[in-house]
């Protein structure tokens, strides 16, 4: 296996520090604490939820300076504290991530651009052993301010952890608190996570347990539901012609791999070709999944060369529709005993096929 390519890393590095931030808090009882964050565009930042949750945030302020392209002036503006003027909001409680904003002031500040990877896409072996760059703020005894710290490591292992409903990665960089919250980026430079927590036993320092990193789905969900944001600039959220999809465990089986599925639906729309497919090691319940589908919108079967089996909707239904039926096999599967470990929703595709039905009844 090569090192990685520090070189490409570096130059990732330039373009990130200055769109990470450091967040000073204070307990309530008056115990001093820091944290990362990161800018995603307009004002948006991302973070862990226990860096903000529960605590006065006293400071949020970048250290790294800005260089501005030549069309932006050739200008380079120096490190500035950030007013927060929204949030912090939360997701589920089983989620570490939280999201705020603050005001830019007009002036220009980097955005770190965010993997539109899924839990649902993610293979056994997909990420291990990839090179990643991590960037936040723990502190440095004897330092007068806060300093950013930038470390090198690869991604050992994709994990479900007990807490979490969200796939974590384990990193071989080192924990520290005070990276909690900082972004994780691959050679791209994207973020496919950010730093979480340190698994470790007990009462053990943080410096003894592995470094556990949050896949960065939830975040992107998230900021889409609170602000709007989107990775590709035209709908919330990620763009993907996968309409709905989950895939379940059957907790009775006892899996010796959490990433190894015993069913799972998915639903591909991309306004010219439309398919479904289910799968379960369970025939007679596959029976049912299928006649749940049916029961909701007709489809037709189809064998493909492959050796796997595909059914096309009939009578060209609503996104909305075909949503409904995906979340009926879900229930149905959920009702047999299974556990939904991952799912995938394109909540936009909703709001066109809604508009859709606007325009031919108006």
């Amino acid at each position: 296996m090569h090192p990685p390519d520090r070189i490409a890393f570096q130059e990732t590095y330039f373009r990130a520090a200055a769109a990470v931030a450091f967040v000073a808090v204070e307990t309530a009882d008056g115990t001093a604490g820091i944290g990362s964050a990161f800018h995603i565009g307009e004002g948006v930042f991302i973070t862990a939820r226990h860096v903000v949750d529960g605590v006065t945030i006293q400071e949020i302020a970048t250290t790294k300076s800005v260089h501005l392209l030549e069309e932006g002036g050739g200008q380079v503006m120096p490190p500035r504290f950030l007013h927060l003027i929204d949030g912090p909001h939360f997701g589920p409680d089983d989620l570490d991530v939280s999201v705020f904003r603050v005001d830019l002031g007009g002036q220009v500040l980097p955005a770190i651009t965010l993997s539109d990877h899924t839990d649902y896409g993610l293979g056994e072996n997909d990420l291990v052993l990839s090179d990643i760059l991590i960037l936040g703020y723990p502190p440095i005894p004897f330092t007068t301010v806060p300093s950013q710290v930038v470390t090198l490591g690869q991604i050992n292992a994709v994990v479900r952890v007990r807490h979490s409903s969200v796939l974590h990665f384990i990193a071989s960089a080192m924990a520290r608190g005070g990276f909690s919250g900082g972004p994780v980026l691959d050679a791209s430079g994207k973020a496919v996570a950010l730093v979480t927590e340190s698994l470790g036993h007990g009462e053990a320092p943080t410096e003894t347990g592995y470094m556990s990193l949050l896949s960065i789905e939830p975040a992107v969900d998230l900021a889409a539901r609170t602000y709007g944001f989107s990775i590709h600039g035209a709908y919330p959220g990620r763009y993907s012609d996968t309409l709905y999809a989950a895939r379940f465990s059957n907790p009775s089986a006892r899996a010796l791999n959490s990433l190894i599925y015993d069913a799972s639906v998915y639903i591909y729309d991309d306004d010219r070709d439309l398919f479904v497919e289910m799968l379960c090691r369970d025939e007679a319940l596959l029976e049912k999944a299928i006649e749940t589908f049916v029961a909701i919108t007709p489809l037709k079967r189809v064998d493909v060369v492959d050796g796997s089996v595909l059914y096309i909707p009939e009578d060209n239904p609503s996104a909305t529709v075909l949503m409904q039926a995906g979340e009926a096999v879900t229930a149905l599967f959920e009702s047999a005993g299974y556990r939904r470990m991952a799912t995938e929703r394109s909540d936009w595709q909703l709001g066109l096929s809604a508009a859709s039905s606007v325009d031919r009844t108006s």
